[in-house]
């Protein structure tokens, strides 16, 4: 594998419901190397489009260390 563009460690991210935290992500890592083709798959409410705003820097994650070349 190539040096990572994209390397993620231990992400949490969880949204308000009211008063309840309700985690979407819970301690997710990945990296992702140039040239890498990467599918995200997963049922409605996995947190798959939390995950790409994380990396996409649309959000912010609870807890995280997110590093993008």
């Amino acid at each position: 594998m190539t040096e990572p563009i994209i390397s993620a460690d231990n992400i949490h991210k969880s949204h308000l419901m009211g008063r309840e935290a309700v985690p979407a992500l819970r301690g997710v890592s990945l990296e992702i190397g140039q040239g890498d083709f990467v599918r995200l798959m997963g049922p409605s409410g996995s947190g798959n489009t939390t995950l790409l705003n994380i990396i996409g820097g649309l959000d912010e994650p609870s807890r995280a260390h997110v590093t993008e070349v």
